[in-house]
């Protein structure tokens, strides 16, 4: 695994010092040679990403929202239309959908037994950049206050020195594609969090209408574990979304379900 974080992302530098210190003190699973640092956004280092020969690309992130919820949030990164903040058009990147499971799995259970009060949810691929390896982006968010708190860096550079380990004791029935609902994913996270089963993609309601078949293939194409399934989020789609992706479903031979 390498991680990689931006120097002008505070969330990242933290997460990155505290990673450090875990190093130095002998208790990480991981060396210094395994952190990369870059002085541009994130959202634009593909050029960076491209010199990496490691089977998985951990990004360490600020994540920013309107509300402000402090949260800790996990992705893939990828464009389902147009590339407004870094990446291909219509291009997503590759997924381990059992390693993003035990990011979250694990976050969730730190915040509650610590009682930090963050929201854990994973978020839907959404910008760049376009990392053709197993990735996710780990989060802190979602405001300055949050970001340079030195215990959540601290829960996540705890998380992302057990998360490989403890990946291995997930049980896991079935590797799915979601689609539909907002952008935090209401109707996947607790099966993500409690449930047997790993979401390799998620595909919000917003980005139905513009999708085209050979993007949404990919999310069954750019996973290291085979595609089982799609769920759909029934109520968080309109109707003639629905039938879209049925039909894509169905031209494809992918089993879909409801949820």
């Amino acid at each position: 695994m390498q991680i990689l974080y931006s120097k002008s992302d505070p969330a990242g530098v933290n997460i990155a010092r505290c990673l450090k210190s875990l190093i130095e003190k002998g208790d990480s699973s991981i060396s210094e040679k395994d952190l990369n640092e870059t002085k541009e956004s994130l959202l634009y280092s593909d050029d960076l990403i491209r010199k990496i020969e490691d089977e998985f690309v951990l990004f360490a992130s600020k994540h920013k929202s309107e509300s402000g919820k402090p949260s800790f949030t996990v992705h893939v990164p990828g464009n389902w239309g147009k590339a407004e903040m870094g990446g291909k058009d219509r291009e997503i990147s590759f997924s381990n959908p059992i390693r993003m499971k035990a990011l979250v799995m694990l976050l969730n259970e730190r915040n509650n037994r610590l009682k930090l009060d963050m929201n854990v949810t994973m978020e839907v691929d959404h910008h760049g950049p376009l990392c053709m390896k197993p990735c996710a982006f780990v989060e802190i968010g979602s405001s300055e206050k949050e970001w340079k708190n030195e215990k959540y860096a601290q829960v996540v550079a705890e998380i992302i020195n057990e998360f490989e380990e403890f990946a291995e004791k997930i049980e896991v029935r079935e590797i799915s594609v979601g689609v539909g609902g907002g952008h935090y994913c209401p109707a996947f996270n607790k099966h993500e969090i409690e449930g047997k089963i790993a979401f390799a993609h998620i595909v919000p309601n917003y980005a139905v209408d513009q999708l085209e078949y050979s993007t949404f293939t990919q999310a069954f194409e750019r996973s290291c574990e085979e595609v089982d399934n799609v769920y759909i989020d029934w109520k968080g789609l309109k109707q003639e979304q629905r039938k879209k992706i049925i039909e894509f479903c169905n031209e494809y031979g992918m089993e879909h379900k409801r949820i």
